[in-house]
């Protein structure tokens, strides 16, 4: 890989905010990504930010938790988008799983109410499966509401 901005150099690696090919002269080291010097230093820091207040609030992998990104310094930069696209994405996720849930629901009962008119078992179960299934996405929606953004909690 060539740097974008010396196309005569070899790349060392690539900005963590734009994606472009830098070689050492044009190349920032920010410590847990490069960055293009003059031009996309700060939105590189504000990603790391990000991803390290993710981690930091997730826990373990296992027990991994929808966090909204905290407001950004509005800069104009990519990292705002980011911001905002992350918001929009776990709002949408709740909504899905609201709807996924009370899909869930009728059709368990939908499928009790066949199984108990047909005295068909497994239908019954099948159906007992559904109802629970839909709880469980309900539960994770509220419960994902109701988890503190970014900007509620303490900062570094």
């Amino acid at each position: 890989m060539r740097c974008f901005y010396h196309q005569d150099k070899d790349a060392v690696g690539s900005c963590k905010s734009c994606g472009k090919g830098l070689c050492l002269e044009c190349a920032v080291d920010l410590g847990k990504g490069l960055a293009c010097r003059g031009r996309c230093e700060e939105s590189t820091r504000a990603i790391i930010e990000l991803v390290d207040r993710n981690i930091q609030l997730s826990g373990t992998p296992a027990m991994a938790q929808l966090v909204e990104p905290a407001v950004v310094q509005r800069t104009g930069q990519p990292t705002d988008y980011i911001a905002a696209q992350l918001t929009s994405h776990i709002r949408e996720t709740r909504h899905f799983r609201r709807g996924a849930g009370a899909f869930c629901s009728v059709v368990g009962v939908i499928l009790i109410a066949a199984g108990l008119l047909q005295q068909i078992v497994i239908l019954d179960i099948v159906g007992a499966c559904f109802i629970g299934f839909g709880i469980i996405c309900f539960a994770l929606a509220q419960r994902s509401a109701g988890q503190p953004r970014l900007s509620e909690t303490q900062t570094r």
